[in-house]
């Protein structure tokens, strides 16, 4: 009894180490509709508008102080 109930744990042991782990499996596609995105293409244009009238700004008040 003992030498089949050790076989058994024996193969259990087998089967648990020889499937993948979950940092080994390969990368799964999301389901569609999983996940919201946010828009990133906007946000970086209305940063670069305002570098912009910023580095506008100053140049403007250059020109008047040089005046």
């Amino acid at each position: 009894m003992k030498a089949i109930l050790a076989a058994v744990f024996a193969v259990l042991i087998g089967v648990a180490f020889s499937t993948t782990t979950f940092a080994q499996a390969p990368g799964t596609t999301p389901p569609p509709g999983g996940e919201m995105k946010k828009d990133d293409g906007k946000k970086g244009e209305k940063k670069e508008m305002k570098k912009e009238k910023k580095a506008k700004k100053k140049k403007d008040e250059k020109e008047k102080e040089k005046k």
